[in-house]
């Protein structure tokens, strides 16, 4: 399993699909402060879209994504010193079958500005690196022939319907153009991207880490990684460190505690069933591990987190 699905699988990364918008002639939007990740993605006309000062503004063009990293609060207009009005609140209508609604901004003649908009949720805080990587504002321009400009055209021809489980097929859609966005973003940024990302792009150490990510429970040892890499143990573990900065048990180590961090926080799983799922021989040991990690026992940790 590659470590970008398993992120999103175990962060249970939703979509939601809430609006399709028509802007003419003179025309701004402030939207609310993104919770985590607001996404906009253009079908017709252009736009401009900035998150603090409008001198910052990035044209965005049909096929564009536009992603937007909470809290970051964010505006599209004409220009980028549009007069704005609040995109909370403002009128909208819901076709009849549901599905994503309809709102119009603006006004006067012109060709139109059509756009969706939508948000995802990660629980816990599995993406939060994944997230921190990106940019306040990132607008991705897919290649034409992409998997993501087919998927936009989709969406495009299906926002338009009117019909049942639309806003199921929607939300669905939207997953994928996740997975596609932030595939493409972060292969055009490699230097801002994560470092596992880059070193999933090895094929000996992309081999390893997606056979962590697969079996987390697994009593792996850098020889039995250095097996799935097809390489040496001392080459492996050089080229390993060098792409990941820290050695690959130490990896398997901060993945488990993450894995141990969510289910302590999402579950009520006892410690022991927690170690049983991560490889570790008993609870004690789990704990022990945890204590060296965060320096406070997952007890107390999974308390002081239900607490917050």
């Amino acid at each position: 399993m590659d470590v970008l699905t398993d992120m999103l699988r175990r962060s249970r990364a939703r979509g939601a699909a809430f609006s399709h918008s028509t802007a003419r002639g003179a025309w701004g939007v402030r939207f609310p402060p993104a919770t985590q990740l607001a996404i906009h993605g253009i079908l017709g006309g252009e736009a401009f879209a900035w998150t603090d000062a409008p001198h910052g503004a990035r044209r965005v063009l049909p096929g564009d994504v536009v992603l937007i990293r909470g809290p970051s609060q964010h505006h599209m207009g004409h220009v980028p010193v549009a007069d704005l009005v609040p995109f909370e609140g403002h009128p909208a209508s819901a076709p009849p079958s549901g599905g994503a609604l309809r709102m119009e901004f603006g006004s006067g003649a012109g060709d139109p500005t059509t756009f969706f908009c939508g948000a995802y949720r990660f629980e816990g805080d599995l993406c939060a690196g994944l997230l921190a990587g990106l940019p306040g504002l990132t607008v991705v321009r897919p290649r034409a022939g992409s998997g993501l400009r087919a998927t936009l055209d989709v969406f495009a021809g299906e926002v338009l319907q009117e019909g049942p489980g639309q806003q199921a097929l929607l939300d669905s859609l939207l997953d994928v153009i996740l997975v596609q966005a932030l595939r493409e973003q972060l292969a055009a940024d490699l230097d801002a991207a994560p470092a596992w990302f880059r070193a999933m792009a090895d094929p000996g150490v992309g081999a390893a880490l997606r056979a962590i990510h697969a079996d987390p429970q697994r009593e792996w040892t850098v020889a039995g990684l250095a097996a799935e890499a097809s390489l040496s143990r001392a080459t492996f573990a050089r080229r390993f460190t060098r792409l990941l900065g820290l050695g690959p048990l130490g990896y398997v180590t901060d993945w488990r505690m993450a894995l141990a961090r969510e289910q302590l926080r999402a579950g009520e799983a006892s410690l022991a069933a927690i170690a049983r799922s991560l490889g570790y021989a008993s609870e004690f040991s789990f704990a022990a591990a945890f204590k060296r990690h965060h320096g406070v026992a997952p007890g107390r940790w999974r308390a002081t987190a239900r607490s917050a």
